[in-house]
């Protein structure tokens, strides 16, 4: 009688314990459900340390865009890339946001960097943001999704899109 207890009580916890494992996310459906932003930090002129933000939409939009900054002014008609991205690869953030992301700690940054450049993931639910981040990070899992995000813009139309930002900044930002 007794081992039948212990055995039902075993399964209930297990089933309660992998019940939580699988916590369905309500992502954001209204704006992008993750930003990747990069910005590159070290010795170097001011006007090329912008924000390179990635938004991923839960419909698949995919924009590169940047934001003003304390030090450069930006404008309200900067270049925006706009691309789309296929609901398998939006599915493929999900996955590796569930695998890697929750787990990490707010700052993954390389104690022994002094310059380089600052990544970030901010993962936006419908009632919250979370972002994770730092210089130079070297956690496997938050690379695996930086990476993957960078990847999903074509790498010729993600240039044309920095030159054409570069030169909108320099235009707003004429002294050097």
């Amino acid at each position: 009688m007794k081992k039948g207890i212990y055995l039902t009580l075993s399964i209930l916890v297990y089933l309660i314990i992998l019940t939580g494992c699988n916590e369905k996310r309500d992502y954001e459906t209204d704006g992008p459900f993750i930003t990747v932003t990069s910005i590159s930090t070290g010795p170097d002129e001011y006007r090329h340390f912008y924000p390179v933000n990635y938004a991923v939409y839960e419909n698949g939009k995919l924009t590169l865009h940047t934001e003003q900054t304390g030090d450069i002014k930006i404008g309200e008609d900067a270049p925006v890339y706009e691309t789309s991205v296929s609901e398998e690869e939006v599915e493929k953030i999900k996955s590796l946001i569930e695998d890697n992301f929750w787990q990490l700690p707010e700052d993954v940054s390389d104690d022994d960097s002094v310059d380089g450049s600052f990544y970030y993931v901010d993962v936006h639910l419908t009632d919250s943001t979370t972002r994770v981040g730092g210089l130079n990070p070297n956690e496997a899992g938050f690379i695996e999704i930086v990476d993957y995000v960078h990847n999903l813009a074509e790498r010729e139309n993600r240039e044309l899109w920095e030159k054409q930002l570069r030169e909108h900044i320099y235009k707003m930002n004429p002294d050097s």
